[in-house]
């Protein structure tokens, strides 16, 4: 019906990449704008080109016209989201029924991939394994499993939509979950974390993101040994946020642009770039940054969006305030929760402007 493949940003790769796009092509999450323009189908990115982090590629597929039997479904990036794309689109063209399990297991892929729903919910205690994972850990490890070929995983995560727990994926999918607790268990011993107004990450495990969060809304992750499309190993740094109205006076463009300016290994054509709430710097090479010149770099444009955060939390804080000297009934686990995140704020304001004095 269709065939699959991975598109590759890096120049080396420009001969492969003509010769995939030569045919119909249809993208999925092809991130990189001029990869994205030479698919002739075009291309499923709601979050990054299409500038909605709401909506994952995943559901998109739902609705997207299907493409013509031959065609090829193209990616950068095979993640969970961009093959379970693929597979919704694959299903759909092989008459196979969505029922309601169906669209549930798509949810699971969609809620994982899209930004984070609600308010950051403020410091909490270091995690145990099992808090970094989560419904969709499984997939997300059999789609990041190079050692497969990319049309064995799109099907097997096809399979698994269709039929969940009767699928033979189900046996698999079992392992990737017994092997993301182990690596969890490794990332919490091998992951450095230096907290402050911007949690900064390193090192080379893909739980990075989740474990910043439990120190700041807006996180650095540095990986040293990143491997792209299971490539040579290089540094990759990715910049984000709890969400895209998490600390909403961030200045993230203009936070993007100067990473941009400041990355030797930025150029036209490799840039840093993703949604409104994660970039990361230029696909397939190493950047030119070291994790300290990012986090500067973050924490610059960090700063007026705490003075921000802050006086909405004083909002609430008084509104928390007036309910209980009325003896009105109030969300108390909310009410601690405003007052640990202004507690954070205002600490992480203090610290950054020690920085400038």
């Amino acid at each position: 019906m269709y065939s699959f493949a991975v598109l590759d940003p890096r120049p080396h790769a420009q001969h492969a990449n003509t010769a995939t796009l030569a045919g119909p092509v249809l993208g999925v999450e092809v991130t990189v704008p001029a990869l994205a323009q030479a698919c002739s189908l075009g291309n499923i990115d709601p979050q990054h080109l299409g500038a909605d982090a709401a909506t994952a590629a995943i559901e998109a597929a739902l609705a997207w016209p299907l493409p013509p039997a031959g065609a090829t479904l193209a990616t950068v990036r095979a993640d969970a989201d961009a093959l379970g794309a693929m597979a919704v689109l694959l299903l759909r063209a092989n008459g196979s029924p969505l029922l309601a399990g169906a669209i549930e297991r798509i949810q699971i892929i969609a809620e994982a991939d899209k930004e984070a729903a609600g308010p950051w919910p403020g410091p909490r205690p270091a995690p145990t394994p099992e808090d970094l994972l989560g419904p969709a850990t499984p997939v997300m490890h059999l789609a990041a499993d190079h050692t497969r070929p990319l049309k064995e995983r799109v099907e097997l995560i096809a399979e698994w939509i269709g039929h969940g727990k009767d699928a033979a994926a189900e046996a698999i999918l079992a392992g990737y979950q017994e092997r993301a607790l182990a690596e969890a268990r490794e990332a919490l011993e091998s992951l450095t974390v230096q907290a402050g107004p911007v949690a900064v990450v390193t090192g080379s495990h893909r739980l990075a993101m989740g474990l910043g969060y439990r120190y700041a809304p807006v996180v650095v992750a540095c990986n040293p040994a990143f491997r792209f499309a299971g490539g040579e190993p290089h540094r990759k740094h990715t910049v984000a946020r709890w969400n895209s109205v998490t600390i909403v006076e961030l200045e993230w463009a203009a936070m993007v642009e100067e990473l941009n300016a400041a990355d030797p290994a930025a150029t036209d054509t490799a840039r840093w770039g993703g949604s409104t709430s994660i970039v990361g710097s230029p696909m397939g090479i190493a950047s030119g940054l070291s994790a300290e010149q990012v986090a500067a770099i973050v924490r610059e444009h960090v700063r007026s969006g705490l003075l921000d955060m802050c006086r909405e939390l004083v909002r609430y804080m008084d509104h928390y305030d007036v309910l209980q000297q009325r003896g009105e009934s109030y969300d108390a686990a909310d009410a601690a929760t405003v007052r640990a995140q202004h507690q954070w704020a205002r600490a992480a304001l203090a610290e950054l402007d020690g920085e400038h004095s």
